[in-house]
């Protein structure tokens, strides 16, 4: 973790640097009383969901160890009440508090812009920040204009412009959708879309906020997935939610099917028939799709390796297509020497490779 965050620092100040009109002054690390200091309006925490027992492992680590990582600041001027208002670092801040031990803070001169991008980069490399607090913070820097736009917010954090209007949406939705979850920080990225297309027809809208409300007043307890199903399905007019078939089958020289690759969610699916899977053949078939998946892995990891930490992201789904087209391959093989001639419709065998 720690050398996770001093590479999320170092790429927040080269960043910062990248977007400077002036340079920077680095003004020292210092530790201040924590009850001077003062979270920014701007910073993406949650205040509701910084608590004794959410932040239990960090209070027992500090207590024992004390802080390793500082938070970052800005001097105040002319204010009686507050020395040093913080940029990031609103748990470190809750735990000095907690513990009454001082805090360690960075202290730098930012403008508003370069801070927004170094609680962005820092809170993303952590990797403990929610969707739902990440959309909130791009929504309020386009209300106070911090950004001109969601081009902008993608441009100056090198993010895409489809994860921003993504993470916005979510933060668009209504309280009442956000309280049926229980907790928003459970609530998945990729989910603000579809729940966001859901609230624009008026009687999908209807049927969603009414079933949202139902699930918030319930004393049941039910999964943020559960949650998001039971919202889907009612916008839908309570008929199931269709997936469309992502199937691509595999065929032999004479064009004869062997086998089907099913594109699921997070997930890859072989669909083999049964009357091949011979012990050698569905040996031979584990190790194939094992080897691949080892060498695909280590692609991935020799880009992180190499510091090239912008392209993890394409590497990856280059790594996936590669798997699969390999594994259609390798598998092809494997059943063409079983001497198959049709492809039964039933008595299938699933073997599923996590993506």
């Amino acid at each position: 973790m720690g050398d996770q965050c001093e590479g999320g620092a170092s790429l927040a100040r080269l960043l910062i640097g990248h977007h400077s009109t002036r340079s920077l002054t680095l003004e020292s690390i210092i530790s201040a009383n924590p009850f001077r200091c003062r979270m920014w309006d701007m910073h993406d925490r949650l205040d509701s969901h910084i608590t004794v027992e959410t932040c239990r492992d960090e209070i027992d680590s500090v207590s024992k160890h004390g802080q390793h990582l500082p938070a970052l600041g800005r001097r105040l001027h002319g204010n009686s009440a507050h020395d040093f208002e913080l940029i990031y670092g609103a748990r470190r801040l809750f735990i000095a508090q907690h513990l009454n031990v001082p805090l360690l803070v960075e202290i730098k001169a930012l403008s508003d812009k370069q801070a927004l991008i170094a609680m962005d980069i820092e809170n993303r490399v952590r990797k403990d920040i929610s969707p739902y607090e990440r959309g909130l913070s791009y929504l309020l820097w386009l209300r106070y204009g911090h950004f001109d736009s969601q081009d902008d917010i993608a441009s100056s954090l090198r993010i895409s412009a489809s994860q921003v209007s993504r993470l916005i949406k979510l933060a668009k939705l209504p309280a009442v959708v956000i309280e049926s979850f229980g907790n928003p920080l459970a609530i998945c990225e990729a989910w603000g879309t579809r729940l966001y297309a859901a609230l624009q027809g008026s009687r999908s809208r209807q049927a969603l906020i009414a079933t949202a409300r139902a699930i918030a007043a319930s004393s049941t307890t039910t999964t943020p997935d559960a949650v998001y199903r039971q919202l889907l399905v009612a916008a839908a007019g309570s008929r199931p939610i269709k997936h469309p078939s992502h199937d691509e089958i595999v065929r032999g020289p004479a064009g004869n099917p062997l086998f089907r690759i099913r594109q699921q969610q997070h997930s890859i699916a072989l669909v083999l028939p049964m009357h091949l899977l011979k012990p050698r053949t569905k040996e031979a078939i584990c190790k194939s799709v094992a080897d691949i998946l080892h060498h695909a892995n280590a692609e991935v990891l020799d880009l992180i390796d190499n510091g090239e930490r912008r392209n993890v992201g394409q590497a990856a789904r280059t790594a996936r297509h590669w798997s699969t087209c390999l594994l259609g391959s390798g598998v092809s093989g494997l059943l063409r020497d079983s001497r198959s001639q049709n492809y039964p419709s039933t008595r299938r065998r699933r073997t599923t490779v996590s993506d």
